[in-house]
């Protein structure tokens, strides 16, 4: 099935329908005029042209940061990666940390971005195939990592390759990758095939890299420390200035370390050589740092190296501008120009950006830091409270649920450096990993999620025991990530161990009530699914009877942060109640209760992608009445919805377009219909080839012509 493109495939028959048409034009079947096998051939070149386009791979613009510093002494090394460049189509700018060999590169960008259709840039502390395979650094539209269709990282990796090379054939493309500093890389010679212009900046002096695309970043010249002293410390004495210089020539020229040194003239002399990065971390020991300066450089240290925008990390980390901005002033952080290309002109090379500051430290200081004060859930207790804040929300239009798919793209390789940095959660942060988990399955990463989510929750059971809300609830996580990857074995067991825990738990408290009626519902939907009557039946009523309970509650017992939620809770309920009202028959019923819930929608502007799962109830309803022309027209409001939050690719959105074509079947609509039904075939068997069930389904719906 992997192989097979029904898409493809149906093309290749029409064309020979119509070929037999033109065959047999004196027939009933045959083409009954010139007109007629003109606008038919016309129709199908129409319908090619677009399937080439939609299987043609295109590279995304990502931002990129630009320098507001000066580069200082380093003019020789650009014009060397210009002719590099011109010649090979790759350079490799090494030498040690700190030296430079960033600045350069960016350097080069900002001069030269005139020049390429599209340039991507491309932080990785680790190898090539991490940096390539990254869909949030390298945004290839048509390519998504999956682990079900690509076993291994190393096929996708080839898969990518491919198709930046086809690209590459079209376009003008520049490829840089950052600190790229994997020793031994074994998937570094296939990189190298590409035809596009590629900077990498490296620690690594790589033998299978001929000598001729190399450039070694080497010390500063003397000539030009006066000048980068200067421009980090203006209104120096010279007794001063003396000193630095002699300092300049103990650490050998090392940029950075003059560059640190110079703002910290005031505290003496320092000393060191820039060998494996202990002169850096002694550097460090001589600032005069106070404890909230240490604390938001080492969250600046765990968080991706690519950097995070000031106004996100103030939000997550609760540092203050003023700490920023020592930091700042002691060269510790870095602080780039981070330009977007706006959406109404994105391929022009021409086109106008929005700008935001980019925070970022450089990955020696990062290092050092870390091993001065090795990250722990103790001392990031405050970050990882912050991202759960964040990814939460403080209310519920805002939180990784209701965030577009983009805002959260852009938070992936953050999220992913905390769960890298804390393999082991801590019980007492449970509810901050929790969203570590759910946005990972949110995002598609099911693989990631699963054993994480196994881990929050042995953490919490371990430490809590049984009689206690957040086993259950973390049950019930495990199961949601099983259920949305479509094991339903794995996700009925967790929702019955979630069940059984919460059934213990006391007192009985909304939250406690909360998570045991989710557990009633997801058991009876399971169930039903099963076609077992008697334990959805069962589990229904129980989730009924807590309903009602809930219901019944006075909101003055609730906490503040939790009402809104509370009020959530309830129409969920009343959407539950509507749902089994309808599939019972009892219409009337089902309206009267949407109308309840549709009266709560008209009070919140901030319900986002939420309304989808309401809509889908009032569509049905919709289908009931015969009323498929509005039925149609919240239908697209819901496709329209899923692209924004969740991507074209996410399975909501091909379930809501699944909706649509259903209805666009029941108004005769029968070519749009079949048009849609294609497109989810195709994205399908591109995406989700092991979804065999869904795919037959679908292929159901095309056995009938338009």
């Amino acid at each position: 099935m992997k192989d097979f493109n029904y898409q493809e495939q149906l093309l290749l028959w029409k064309k020979n329908q119509l070929l037999l048409q033109k065959k047999y034009a004196d027939t009933p079947p045959g083409f009954f005029s010139a007109e007629a096998e003109k606008a038919a051939w016309a129709a199908w070149e129409e319908e090619y042209t677009r399937f080439q386009e939609h299987m043609h791979f295109k590279v995304n613009d990502t931002a990129l940061p630009s320098v507001s510093s000066p580069l200082i002494g380093r003019e020789e090394e650009l014009t060397a990666v210009r002719d590099t460049l011109a010649s090979f189509h790759t350079v490799f700018l090494y030498g040690i940390g700190g030296i430079g060999k960033t600045a350069i590169a960016l350097t080069y960008i900002a001069r030269h971005r005139p020049a390429y259709d599209h340039v991507l840039y491309i932080v990785t502390g680790k190898g090539i195939l991490q940096a390539v395979c990254d869909d949030t650094s390298v945004p290839i539209s048509g390519l998504r990592y999956d682990r079900k269709r690509y076993p291994g990282m190393r096929q996708y990796y080839r898969e990518k390759l491919r198709a930046l090379q086809k690209i590459s054939q079209e376009k003008k493309i520049l490829l840089v990758i950052d600190n790229m500093n994997m020793p031994a890389d074994k998937d570094l010679r296939q990189f190298l095939e590409l035809s596009c212009d590629k900077i990498i900046t490296t620690r690594v002096n790589y033998e299978i890299v001929p000598e001729k695309e190399k450039l070694l970043v080497s010390a500063l010249r003397p000539e030009y420390w006066p000048e980068l002293i200067q421009t980090c410390s203006s209104g120096l004495e010279p007794a001063k200035t003396e000193q630095l210089l002699q300092y300049g020539y103990q650490v050998e020229g090392h940029t950075l370390s003059i560059k640190m040194a110079s703002v910290q003239a005031s505290y003496g002399e320092l000393s060191g050589h820039p060998d494996d990065g202990s002169h850096i971390t002694s550097l460090l020991s001589c600032f005069r740092l106070k404890k909230a300066e240490w604390e938001t450089l080492l969250y600046l240290s765990v968080l991706a190296p690519q950097g995070m925008e000031k106004d996100l990390f103030l939000q997550i980390s609760g540092a203050s501008e003023h700490t920023l901005r020592s930091l700042r002033n002691y060269l510790l952080i870095d602080v780039l120009v981070l330009e977007k290309p706006t959406e109404h002109s994105p391929e022009d090379p021409g086109r106008e950006t929005e700008s935001r500051l980019l925070l970022r430290v450089h990955p020696l200081i990062a290092e050092a830091v870390r091993r001065i004060m090795p990250p722990t859930c103790i001392n990031c207790s405050r970050l990882l409270r912050g991202f759960e804040k964040y990814m939460y929300g403080d209310d519920i239009g805002i939180c990784t649920w209701n965030r577009t798919y983009e805002e959260n793209r852009a938070l992936e390789p953050h999220v992913f450096a905390v769960y890298e940095t804390f393999p082991d959660p801590a019980p007492w942060l449970a509810t901050a990993f929790e969203e570590i988990v759910t946005f990972l399955w949110i995002q598609g990463y099911y693989e990631e999620a699963l054993p994480y989510a196994v881990k929050v929750y042995e953490a919490v059971m371990n430490y809590y025991g049984s009689n206690h809300v957040l086993p259950g609830r973390e049950a019930l996580r495990v199961a949601a990530v099983y259920h949305n990857h479509m094991d339903h074995d794995q996700a009925l067991m967790w929702y019955q161990k979630g069940y059984e825990l919460l059934k213990e738990v006391t007192p009985r408290t909304f939250e406690v009530m909360g998570q045991l009626s989710s557990a009633c519902a997801k058991l009876a939907r399971e169930y039903s699914h099963r076609q077992d009557p008697v334990a959805r039946n069962k589990y229904a009523a129980e989730y009924m009877q807590i309903a009602e309970a809930i219901m019944q509650m006075d909101d003055k017992d609730i906490p503040a942060f939790q009402k809104q939620r509370f009020l959530m809770k309830k129409n969920y309920v009343l959407l539950e109640e509507a749902k089994l009202a309808l599939r019972e028959g009892h219409i009337a019923v089902s309206r009267e209760l949407y109308a309840a819930i549709e009266k709560w929608m008209e009070s919140r502007e901030d319900l986002g992608y939420r309304k989808t799962a309401f809509k889908e109830l009032q569509i049905a309803l919709l289908i009931h009445e015969n009323r498929l022309e509005d039925a149609e027209k919240t239908a697209r409001e819901n496709v329209q919805s899923a692209l924004l939050y969740r991507g074209e690719k996410y399975k909501d959105s091909l379930s809501q377009l699944e909706i649509l074509a259903d209805v666009l079947a029941l108004e005769k609509k029968a070519a749009e219909a079949f048009s849609i039904y294609e497109t989810i075939l195709i994205h399908l068997q591109r995406d989700y080839p092991y979804e065999e069930n869904w795919i037959r389904k679908i292929m159901d719906h095309l056995t009938v012509s338009p």
